[in-house]
């Protein structure tokens, strides 16, 4: 929810990890790694609307039981027919018969269920023209089992072959909380928060302290916070209240280790870092087109469970540690927004992280991490306006940083259903 300016594409790089947390940017699903190669990075036009009309194809279809062959009369007709959905499939190698069965099943869901006289879902005319294959390998990947390991691109970009056309509805696929579902953060509950976060780091107490496996002797430092309650002084929750005081920025030195900063950098250009890109308009399947960045000039690289960063053992490590600091699950988040130093710039204090509302600017070092709130304490469904923030310009150097976006809600459920 903060609004985020880049340094010079060269000079500064970002390796954005993609956690618990993690962030609503829909490039994410474009630059992740098919199998078969090109899966999320396709940008072959889907078919126009007319090829999902109403008319029926008249086939005589194989039994499910009987294997087609490739060069076949039966396979060719498949292939045809199928192609009223979207891309023509293609059909080779061992698995061909798979996918011909993937085929002959598409065909009849969209006949019956979709376009047939009494269909099993009623989908609005914009859904059912998106409802088409927008890739030649949909088929092939159903086969190998990618509706399930890739949801959030498989059962939109391949809903046929995935028999998800009711999916394309962001209304059907994401359906709205119900109200028994706690978020991370009730009304007062943040400042709290950052205030048990700053008495309890280890490097800011005086008692004997053993540091907890997978912790470091971080050490808080507070730049921005609203003021402190008296003695017996009752907390006063509201809106107006948290407008009348600074927002909490607060830094932590030594989060993480000169090693796993290193290891962060490999990570990134193990991902392939790719100029960074803001978010577009909104699709019809709900989620959002990703666009050039006209101010933000820098490269980021995501940390995603398709490209086994996630499960990468520094990776854990680090998203245990955010875990503990606010003794939440990892996947339950309050609305904050970390930011982790990989990586000094060569001079001077270019490359701050600057917050021109609040008259802060934090310097990069390696290790430090910056934590700030992106909502209201009295309101964390209203956005905090004064923590937007903006990264100074590197002069020499390269600077590298970790984003980490904690949310109200488990994004990580909602982003493999295409939720965000």
């Amino acid at each position: 929810m903060s609004t985020y300016y880049g340094a010079p594409y060269t000079a500064m790089r970002s390796l954005f990890l993609l956690s618990y947390l993690a962030v609503a940017a829909i490039s994410e699903i474009a630059a992740v790694v098919g199998v078969g190669g090109g899966e999320c990075d396709a940008s072959n036009d889907a078919a126009d609307g007319s090829s999902c009309d109403a008319t029926v194809v008249e086939a005589s279809l194989a039994p499910p039981e009987e294997e087609v062959s490739v060069g076949s009369s039966e396979a060719s007709h498949l292939i045809f027919a199928v192609s009223r959905y979207g891309e023509a499939q293609a059909v080779e190698g061992n698995d061909a018969p798979k996918t011909l069965d993937v085929i002959r099943k598409t065909i009849l869901y969209m006949e019956n269920d979709i376009y047939g006289p009494n269909p099993k879902y009623k989908l609005s005319e914009e859904i059912l023209a998106e409802c088409t294959n927008k890739h030649k390998l949909c088929a092939f990947w159903a086969v190998i089992g990618e509706c399930e390991k890739n949801p959030s691109y498989m059962k939109m970009k391949c809903a046929p072959s995935c028999q998800t056309c009711d999916l394309i509805d962001i209304s059907n696929r994401c359906p709205p909380l119900g109200d028994n579902v706690r978020p991370g953060l009730l009304p007062g509950e943040l400042n709290a928060m950052f205030e048990r976060i700053v008495n309890t780091a280890p490097g800011n107490r005086t008692d004997h302290l053993v540091i907890d496996e997978g912790m470091t002797n971080y050490t808080v430092y507070v730049h921005s916070r609203p003021g402190p309650l008296n003695d017996n002084e009752e907390p006063i929750v509201s809106v107006n209240s948290d407008l009348e005081q600074p927002p909490w920025i607060i830094s932590f030195e030594n989060f993480i280790s000169e090693e796993e900063c290193e290891h962060l950098i490999d990570l990134g250009y193990k991902s392939e870092y790719k100029r960074s890109e803001d978010v577009g308009k909104v699709l019809p399947d709900g989620t959002f087109d990703s666009k050039k960045s006209e101010t933000r000039t820098s490269e980021n690289a995501w940390c995603s469970h398709r490209n086994e960063c996630r499960n990468d053992t520094v990776v854990k490590r680090i998203h245990d540690r955010i875990a503990k600091t606010y003794k939440s699950s990892s996947t339950n988040q309050a609305n904050f927004t970390g930011y982790i130093m990989i990586t000094s710039p060569i001079k001077g204090i270019e490359g701050a992280t600057n917050f021109p509302d609040l008259n802060v600017a934090v310097r990069p070092k390696i290790g430090r991490a910056l934590l700030w709130p992106s909502v209201l304490n009295g309101m964390p469904m209203d956005q905090e306006p004064r923590t937007r923030h903006e990264a100074q310009d590197v002069i020499k150097g390269i600077k590298f940083g970790a984003n980490a976006w904690l949310h109200l809600h488990d994004y990580v459920s909602a982003k493999e259903m295409g939720c965000t």
